[in-house]
């Protein structure tokens, strides 16, 4: 019975690539409906410039959702995306610590999971990676 799933294993990064997708899409939008109260959390954190790393952030997540719902460059997406999480859970979660903001630092674990699955995996089927450099 497993072994035909096991015939699959190229199929494995597609749902990963699509629900990441949707996540990294709707967080760029509410970053976008909210663009003045996400400057003023970043400049609390820190940051200098905040708004332009909000931009940057904005742009990053709505690319990249792009990128890995299509499979195009999807290594390189993944990578920049697992930077982003890191630096967001760094300086968001962990050193100015907070237990209120514990669950949204456990959502975050499990798209750091996600987007390395798909830096080790690749994009699978039904990308551009897959016609463009792997036919």
């Amino acid at each position: 019975m497993f072994k035909k799933l096991e015939d699959a294993y190229e199929w494995a990064p597609v749902p990963i690539r699509i629900g990441l997708a949707v996540l990294f899409a709707f967080t760029g939008y509410m970053k976008v409906t909210n663009v003045d109260g996400i400057t003023q959390y970043f400049a609390s954190l820190g940051f200098p410039a905040a708004q332009a790393f909000v931009w940057l952030a904005i742009v990053l997540e709505l690319v990249g959702a792009v990128f890995l719902l299509l499979g195009l460059w999807t290594r390189a997406t993944a990578i920049v995306l697992t930077l982003l999480l890191a630096i967001a859970i760094t300086t968001g979660y962990l050193i100015p610590w907070d237990a209120s903001k514990l669950p949204m630092l456990m959502n975050h674990w499990p798209m750091i999971a996600g987007t390395l699955s798909l830096v080790f995996s690749g994009p699978g089927k039904l990308s551009i990676d897959e016609k463009l450099f792997w036919e």
